[in-house]
């Protein structure tokens, strides 16, 4: 039986989460927006590694009890399949693509590399 301790250590973790979420969400647009000033490996890595922490931080959200492995596996599952989607050509992916929302949940292109950065954004 969950107690009030228990509760509100969940809470707690989850508020953690969420501020998390925040800054690693507004880290991967920056990295985006000042591309021009930051370093050329930062640029060109950040955005997916965040992008699947991110996606761990949500998982760690919706499922506070789920054991860092499990977070880790769903966060990099989802990712390879968001990349994988991007070899798929139908129309309403594309047009899903072609505005700035799409662009950043469901990407452009496939590359091979992403797969070694979602890794890493997943390892949390």
């Amino acid at each position: 039986m969950i107690n009030q301790s228990t509760l509100s250590s969940i809470n707690r973790n989850r508020w953690v989460c969420v501020i998390a979420l925040i800054v690693i969400v507004l880290m991967g647009l920056g990295s985006r927006r000042f591309g021009n000033v930051l370093p050329r490996f930062i640029v060109e890595n950040a955005g997916d590694s965040l992008w699947t922490a991110a996606a761990y931080l949500c998982i760690c959200i919706a499922f506070p009890k789920w054991s860092p492995a499990k977070v880790f596996l769903g966060a990099f599952v989802i990712s390879l399949i968001v990349e994988f989607s991007q070899l798929l050509r139908w129309q309403i992916l594309d047009s899903i693509r072609s505005t700035t929302l799409g662009k950043l949940f469901l990407g452009t292109g496939f590359l091979w590399i992403d797969l070694i950065r979602y890794f890493v954004g997943a390892i949390g």
